[in-house]
Order: structure tokens, then sequence, then C-alpha cells
């Protein structure tokens, strides 16, 4: 299979972040040229005419919550912990396996309409291989898992004892990582307060044993970090890097307040961070520094977070006001459009620990492409590609989005998915599952 992208502005985000007006061939699941005008020796299986329009990296969102789609409006105006304890957790418990797989679905769909192509997830504590079902039909590129929360005063509904957790989780690794190129496995406890000190550390061990991601919340707001100085008399980063949990291959997400101290961990161990700016400004949880955290060379990526925190999966917004929150602390020049925009493809892809295969358009690198429209009023004139990916642009411009070398949304339309019967599931779902409470 081939797939020809002709007249696009390419905007590659290679090392010389050149931007091309011109062409791009895919053949199988790769990019095979890129060049102002490319005739194929063989005719292309698919042709996809870019003109007006421009061809981007895949977007990449380090940090979502499929499982919490459904939930949308249902849990408005609330603090972190309040939020999760009188409405996230009993929502996700209440999820039976169909709601689950309506909700994942309908993030799927969401999602790869508005421009992304890899996601790093967290799902709920039941129903996980259901949920990984339904994403393998879906053409997402997928890395995620299953749930841990085994504090059982601080888990709510959710609570599941160590042993039952950790026996599920050896399972689904056997069967679900690294089981197609667009699956991979992760492991995803919630975080320290809802954790006890034995199932992280198992989860240092799973991570060496079979090179996993180990995806979790820290240092997200003032109210959770008392309560882990409690619980441990550390700061949250302070008790992972004691637990020697803090490599590369550890994913934190928000790092709203890190100390100095802790900052300087995250950056000599290699842990990657998540930025959710939506997330964090709607649960009152802060503004994470991270025009400083990024000119210390801190490895950064961004997330949508959950549907019932943000409440948008749109990248482009995300990536947008990452840009601008940060510039009434540090000033108009701080993190510019160019920064926001690597975070959200290149960055993701470095969090992923897939830098080399992800995250830019370049010859041998994995065809994950997402092409957006440039007709809209509030884009058409803007010459900076930048300035009008970052500042102009949401994900309702994008017409077509290319996964692995398969085209899943065609002319804003996903070719994989029935939408109109996931969203009468999901609506009906939705109604179930609020009964259920």
């Amino acid at each position: 299979m081939s797939l020809l992208i002709k007249n696009g502005l390419i905007v590659t985000m290679n090392a010389k972040r050149d931007v091309i007006q011109g062409d791009l061939l895919i053949e199988g699941t790769k990019i095979s040229r890129i060049a102002k005008k490319i005739t194929p020796t063989k005719k292309p299986t698919r042709t996809i005419d870019a003109t007006d329009k421009f061809v981007v990296p895949g977007l990449i969102q380090a940090h979502v919550h499929l499982c919490q789609i459904l939930f949308r409006g249902d849990a408005d105006d609330l603090s972190l912990l309040e939020w999760l304890g009188k409405k996230i957790w009993p929502m996700e418990h209440a999820h039976t396996k169909k709601s689950l797989v309506a909700s994942a679905q309908l993030g799927i769909l969401e999602m790869h309409k508005l421009g992304t192509t890899s996601i790093l997830d967290m799902g709920t504590v039941h129903h996980t291989h259901e949920m990984l079902e339904a994403v393998e039909s879906s053409g997402m590129r997928y890395w995620g898992g299953k749930c841990l929360m085994d504090a059982k005063e601080r888990s709510g509904p959710l609570f599941e004892n160590t042993e039952d957790a950790l026996l599920e989780t050896g399972d689904l690794i056997s069967e679900w990582h690294a089981r197609s190129q667009l699956i991979n496995y992760a492991l995803c406890p919630r975080f320290a307060v809802s954790c006890t000190e034995e199932i992280l550390l198992e989860c240092s061990v799973l991570q060496k044993e079979h090179q996993l991601l180990v995806h979790t919340h820290a240092s997200e707001s003032l109210e959770e970090l008392d309560l882990i100085r409690k619980l441990t008399g550390l700061g949250n980063i302070e008790y992972f890097a004691k637990l020697n949990m803090l490599n590369p291959r550890t994913v934190i997400v928000h790092g709203v307040h890190m100390s100095e101290k802790e900052l300087q961990m995250m950056l000599d161990s290699g842990a990657p961070l998540v930025h959710c700016p939506s997330s964090n400004l709607k649960l009152a949880s802060g503004i994470a520094p991270i025009h400083m955290y990024h000119q210390r060379h801190l490895k950064m990526g961004l997330g949508c977070d959950g549907a019932p925190c943000n409440n948008t999966m749109d990248p482009f917004i995300e990536a947008r006001l990452c840009a601008l929150i940060q510039k009434p602390k540090y000033g108009p020049t701080a993190l510019p459009a160019t920064v926001a925009f690597e975070l959200a493809t290149l960055g993701g892809a470095r969090v992923l620990g897939k830098e080399s295969e992800l995250g830019s358009l370049e010859i041998g690198k994995l065809a994950d492409v997402t092409i957006v429209d440039r007709s809209h009023p509030s884009v058409y004139t803007v010459t900076d590609p930048y300035s009008a990916l970052v500042y102009s642009c949401t994900g309702r411009d994008v017409t077509d989005v290319i996964v692995n070398g398969q085209l899943v949304v065609k002319n804003g339309e996903h070719t994989l998915l029935d939408e109109d019967r996931i969203l009468k599931a999901a609506r009906k779902e939705k109604t179930s599952l609020l009964k259920r409470l």
C-alpha cells in the first residue's frame, strides 16, 4: 500500500525544522520520500491533495483517560481530591464492560478526528481486557493499561488488593504488550496516594523485566502533596526517587509543584514529564512552570488528561494554552509557538521513548501524519505555520489522519469506526451508568 500526499505545506519538525511546500510519499508503514515534487515509479494506491493544507506529524497525547470520556460535563468545578472522591472514582466503579468500551471508542473517535495519532492512556481498575480489544480495532497507536489502586483507605470504591491487582497485570502484560505495531502495555499506578509501597516497588520490577513504561500522576495539587508528606515524610518526586522509580521510562504526569531538588532528580534520572494545562487550570491545581522546565532541558510532552477535567480532547487547544499561560509569569517571548508545537509532537515521542520513530516527518520514520485545513478565515492569512497551528487552528480543522500508513480519517470521517453507532452507544451507556451511581 502507498499513499501520496501532494501540494501540502509540510511542517517536518526535523532537526533543521524544515518547512517544505511539496509532496510526501508513504510506502507501507513508513515515510519513503519528501520533496517539492514526487513522481512515484508506481501509481500510488491513494492520493491526497493537500493544497492549502498543513501536513504535520501526528499529534501525540502523552496522558489521557479513555475510561473517563463518558463523564464529560459531570464533574465540573471541583478540586482534585474532591473531584476524584466524589465523582470520578464512583463513576469509574460504575463502569460495565459495555460502558467502558463505549467510553474508549468515543474517546478514540474524538481524538483521531482532532488529529491525535498516539496516546499514553491510564485505564480504570476493571475491564481492561475489553477496553484494549476496543483500542485494537480502532487504528490508534496506544500505550496504556490497567489502573493500580491498592491502598484501601485511599482508593474509594476502586480498591483492589495487591495480589489480585498484580496477578491481573501479569496476565495483561503477557497478552497485550507489543501485541502489534500499535499496542504496547504500560504500568499505571494511579498515584502515590492510592498505591502501597509494595505495588510501586513491584511496578519497578515489572518495568525492568518487560521494558515497560510506568505511567503515574505526581505533584499535581498542593492538597495531594500535603497528603503525600503526611504519609511518607517526603515530596512526591522525592518519594518515587527513594523507591528507585525515576528513570527514562517512568512518565510523571503534571509536576505542577516540584521543588528545585525534585526537578534536579527528574533531570538526573531522565524521567519525562507530561504537562496538562487545561486540567491543571480547571481543577485549580496550579500552573506548572513549563517555560523554566524547558530552559532546564526537562523532557516533556502534552496531554489533555481526562474529558471531565478539560472538557475537550483537542491537542491543538492544549498546545495553545500551554504557550499562553507561561507568558504572564515569564514574559511575552516565553514558550513560543515553535516550542509548544514541539511538545505536542516530538516532545510526546520523547516521553514515549520513540523519538527515532515518531514525532517528525522524516524518511524512514513511521507514517503517522495529520493534515490540517488552512482555509478557515482565522487561519487563511497567517504566514507563519507554527503561529497558525498553535494560535489559530483547532482540531476541527483536521481533514485527514494517517496512523502507521493507514488512512484512519478521510475528509473528516473515520474509516474504521462506525461514528453513528459509537455516538448512540455512548449516550445509551452513559445514561445507564449514571443510574448505577
